[in-house]
């Protein structure tokens, strides 16, 4: 039960809650977190806030949706909309592969009266420096989550930052204003994009989406996107191969701009309950590159619809 206090003590997109909406999240947080330290993972806490310029010009989305606040001299600082850059922000100096999981809130503004919370509770997994492929860290990521995540009802959805970044990189797009385009499903601003510079699949990506996009988009691809899609396609392949219910979608980007990637997202009553990929490209952005790969399940829509 949520409760909304109509009296207005309460800011509008914070909720109080009472009884299972407190007991449950908890104990999906602290079973997942137990699980992960039997199984070698390192847990980490980082602090509720950091300084702005780790996250400027990161997100996709408006900024404003940032809470910021000044530190004790000055400094502008945000409230954590993200557990994948201050992992990135402690581990950048490391050489040695690591596990990491985590679980706790994250903040960012949502659109006045959408219902949606400003904190929304998370938990999530991350590989750096591994060898292993992919679709097994998305196994694994299943595999640590089956007791809190059902898998009857969720469907899996791959894309690929890269062939967005090659699609970019050919048709001579600032990458960044794409993504964001494709982040916020801006079709208007998509086709324009398709027009000017003379590059029709633009327009369609946010399209490809279903078990019929593979073969529409290799019609219409050019070579210099063929790894990608196959990419795409063996994790598609394996992933059903294990009897999960995998398709495409070629228009995801994700949140942030720093996926590199294969792109993961997974739903169920056509609420996205768990998403990532791979981000080999954000490390650099502390100093270091390293390769990198992670999950992270939205506890506030997994609750929407596990009774």
């Amino acid at each position: 039960m949520i409760w909304f206090n109509t009296k207005g003590s309460i800011p509008e997109g914070w909720h109080e809650l009472e009884d299972a909406d407190v007991v449950r999240p908890k104990r999906w947080m602290l079973s997942f977190l137990e699980q992960a330290t039997t199984n070698g993972y390192r847990v980490i806490e980082p602090p509720l806030v950091e300084y702005y310029s780790h996250y400027q010009d990161l997100a996709l989305f408006d900024e404003s949706a940032y809470y910021r606040l000044f530190g004790n001299d000055g400094e502008l600082l945000v409230m954590r909309p993200d557990y994948t850059l201050q992992i990135a922000r402690k581990l950048a100096d490391g050489n040695e592969p690591m596990r990491v999981a985590y679980a706790g809130a994250v903040y960012r503004r949502t659109p006045k009266h959408s219902g949606q919370p400003h904190e929304r509770q998370q938990l999530g997994l991350e590989w750096i420096d591994g060898e292993a492929a992919d679709t097994e860290l998305i196994e694994s990521f299943l595999s640590m989550t089956k007791d809190i995540m059902p898998r009857q009802g969720l469907r899996i959805q791959v894309g690929s930052a890269a062939l967005v970044a090659t699609i970019a990189e050919t048709a001579g797009i600032p990458e960044r204003t794409l993504r964001q385009y494709l982040a916020l499903r801006n079709l208007e601003s998509l086709r324009e994009l398709a027009v000017t510079y003379d590059y029709p699949l633009i327009a369609k990506l946010p399209f490809l989406i279903g078990d019929s996009a593979v073969e529409e988009l290799k019609q219409a691809a050019d070579t210099s996107l063929m790894d990608n899609i196959a990419g795409v396609e063996r994790a598609v392949e394996h992933l059903r191969a294990i009897g999960l219910n995998a398709s495409y979608d070629f228009g995801q980007t994700g949140d942030f701009d720093y996926y590199s990637g294969l792109t993961v997202t997974g739903t169920m009553d056509g609420r996205r309950v768990f998403s990532g990929g791979r981000y080999d490209s954000l490390y650099g952005h502390f100093g270091q590159s390293r390769r990198a790969f992670g999950l992270s399940l939205d506890l506030e829509q997994l609750g929407e619809v596990v009774i």
